[in-house]
């Protein structure tokens, strides 16, 4: 037999190998998925459903005898007709021209055997890793659990046997997909051993509304959404369950769900594991290089390509920077996928970076921003310095850090800063390290570091988002709901993935059903929102640190029925004058929750709302401004005239 190749052959091509023999030694055989033969230039053009079909229980006999009257029956079912033996050894002929000499087809009484090595056939790498990956788990070795179902569960490219015959599959699929959900539960078990709840809820979301009655997910869920803070959230879903499971199957919870739920309810401390203060891979003084530890890139990364080549730019190491600091900082409103890109960029960069990569979380959106001295101190300590070596004050801790990075070729990911005065300590000063900064805040006394300002997706870069996450057919089969959805999301990189997840928790969701349902901008936001992510939530946190002023002047000027307005309808409005409007437009610009469009032909700059942010405030002045103020506000912008626009009165 031929040397096997060690991963599988690229299928990129699906109109390769129609022409000549593949090349001995290299094809590959899979089920995952649609039933293909891969040689090194593609996809092996196999023709007909039920050569497929052939090939596919072959391959499943794993070696064994495949009986005619079983082929017959996964070709035809129970009515095979009358030529079926003379229709089954054309099919084997054509298999046998277009596998050997890699793979061998035998007449073997009473049936057919195909003699092929093990791995090369993706059943078998699959449950190898699966094997290896449950072994770890049981060990108590969860990065080695998780790294090897992971790579199980990537052989899965789709749902399996697709092509085949529907008998084989009614046969064999139920069976297949029920291994890919227990090494796809494991996987989950061994992520949150290793304390990576924070990233499951969505997963874990749709999973369990694809299969609410799976109690192993929905036991995963509940721990998910304790860990994240979230103890009535998971309590809901633990109620939600039980009630299913009494009107469909008229039974209780298992035992172990109805412990875990008892756990949770008495906020039990076996439940909780620490999260980590900061992920950071660097270099001992005497070590060699470590891999990079930064977030795992975003699978499904789209339209920043740009922006990405900017940054690189930017930040890659350069011997004649003249001692200059590599920083730079990545701005936008919320949702604009300002951390997806930094992690990105980070990953194409450790190569320029080798020594380590440091990444913390500034928390700068939520009430509590990260204090400096407290992050100085997690990332000594990660870079070997003993907790009794740490000096008390930011000062000292500052000069240690920077002595540590001095020489290195370090990238530090600084991800939601709040303000300049909480960067500055963490930039390193060495010229061979670099610093990404994300920021809602344009952090624009940080000097010499450049900003770059995100904006909203293109159409073409949202809708192809859309299809990477609910899939291209899908998009294809709906193309005009397709459109509307990301036009309704206002092309926000977060309402998209948001509406994409919801149609993926939803298989038997047309796109127009969430088309229609986002098209009420008084139920948008509602739409708008799956596991931990939330337009409405992540819109909020940039009003925190505004005076009431500017929130009122935040709810008010969202009832302007108009794409664009001026200073001078903004100060009617508000019944203020020009300078006090002036100052809280700016105040909400620098929040990103107004945006600025170019400048008239009268040199007045005009503002604008984007579609979600707009919403929120509409939501906000019905809660908290009573209708007579509402009415009145209106009423003094279109019943009143204003002097000439940009005449400061008052």
């Amino acid at each position: 037999m031929s040397t096997i190749p060690s991963t599988p052959a690229p299928a990129d091509n699906p109109e390769a190998g129609l022409a000549g023999h593949p090349r001995s030694g290299e094809l590959e055989f899979r089920i995952l998925g649609s039933v293909e033969v891969v040689d090194p230039t593609g996809v092996v053009e196999l023709s007909a459903s039920k050569v497929r079909t052939v090939l596919a229980v072959l391959l499943l006999a794993r070696g064994r005898v495949v009986s005619d009257s079983r082929l017959a029956v996964v070709l035809w079912g129970d009515d095979p007709p009358v030529t079926a033996a003379a229709q089954i050894q054309t099919y084997v002929s054509r298999l046998r021209a277009k596998l050997a000499p890699d793979a061998e087809i035998v007449r073997q009484r009473p049936g057919y055997v195909l003699r092929v090595a093990p791995q090369r056939f993706d059943l078998v790498r699959f449950e190898e890793l699966a094997a290896r990956g449950r072994d770890a788990l049981a060990s108590r070795r969860p990065a080695e659990a998780a790294e090897a179902l992971r790579a199980a569960l990537a052989l899965w490219r789709g749902p399996a046997l697709a092509g085949v015959t529907e008998f084989l599959n009614d046969a064999e699929r139920p069976r297949l997909e029920e291994a890919r959900l227990a090494a796809l539960g494991d996987r989950i078990e061994a992520e949150l051993a290793l304390g990576q709840h924070g990233r499951l809820v969505v997963e874990l979301t749709g999973l369990v509304a694809a299969d609410p009655l799976r109690e192993q997910l929905r036991g995963q869920l509940m721990l998910t959404l304790y860990r994240c803070g979230r103890q009535a959230d998971a309590l809901a879903s633990y109620q939600d369950y039980r009630r299913l499971l009494a009107e469909e199957l008229g039974i209780d919870p298992g035992r172990e769900l109805q412990d875990l739920h008892k756990s949770i309810l008495a906020a039990e401390a076996t439940l909780t594991l620490p999260a980590p203060e900061a992920r950071v891979s660097v270099r001992p003084v005497s070590a060699e290089p470590l891999p990079a530890r930064l977030p795992p890139d975003v699978a499904d990364f789209t339209g920043r390509d740009r922006e990405a080549a900017q940054v690189v730019a930017l930040l890659r190491t350069r011997a004649d920077n003249g001692g200059r600091r590599l920083a730079c900082v990545i701005g936008g409103m919320a949702g604009l996928g300002k951390t997806a890109l930094a992690i990105h960029v980070g990953h194409l960069l450790r190569s320029s970076y080798p020594d380590g990569q440091i990444y913390l979380d500034l928390r700068g959106a939520g009430p509590q921003p990260a204090d400096p001295v407290d992050l100085l101190g997690t990332t000594l300590r990660a870079l070997g310095v003993a907790v009794s070596e740490i000096p008390p004050s930011l000062a000292e801790r500052v000069q240690l850090y920077q002595s540590r990075l001095a020489g290195r070729r370090v990238l530090v990911l600084l991800d939601n800063a709040a303000s300049e005065q909480q960067v500055r300590p963490l930039l390193p000063e060495s010229p061979s390290c670099a610093a990404m900064v994300t920021s809602r805040a344009r952090l624009a006394a940080l000097e010499g570091v450049p900003l770059i300002d995100l904006d909203v997706l293109e159409h073409r870069q949202a809708l192809e988002l859309l299809s990477k996450i609910v899939g291209a057919a899908r998009v294809a089969a709906e193309p005009e709901s397709a459109v509307r959805i990301v036009e309704l999301c206002g092309h926000l990189p977060l309402g998209v993935r948001i509406a994409g997840a919801r149609l993926t928790a939803k298989p038997h969701w047309r796109l127009a059903r969430l088309a229609d349902r986002l098209s009420s901008q008084r139920r948008r936001l509602d739409e708008l929102r799956i596991g931990d992510l939330e337009v409405r939530a992540s819109v909020a946190l940039s009003l925190q640190g505004l005076g009431e002023s500017a929130r009122r002047a935040f709810r008010l000027l969202a009832l302007l029925d108009a794409p664009r307005f001026a200073i001078w309808t903004a100060a009617v409005l508000l019944d203020v004058t020009l300078a006090t409007a002036r100052e809280l437009l700016e105040q909400l610009v620098d929040a990103r929750l107004l945006d600025v469009a170019q400048v008239d032909g009268s040199s007045q700059p005009r503002y604008f709302f984007h579609d979600l942010v707009r919403a929120l405030a509409m939501e906000q002045a019905a809660d908290e401004e009573t209708a007579d103020e509402r009415y009145a506000a209106l009423d003094r912008t279109f019943g009143s005239r204003p002097g000439p626009a940009g005449k400061e009165n008052g």
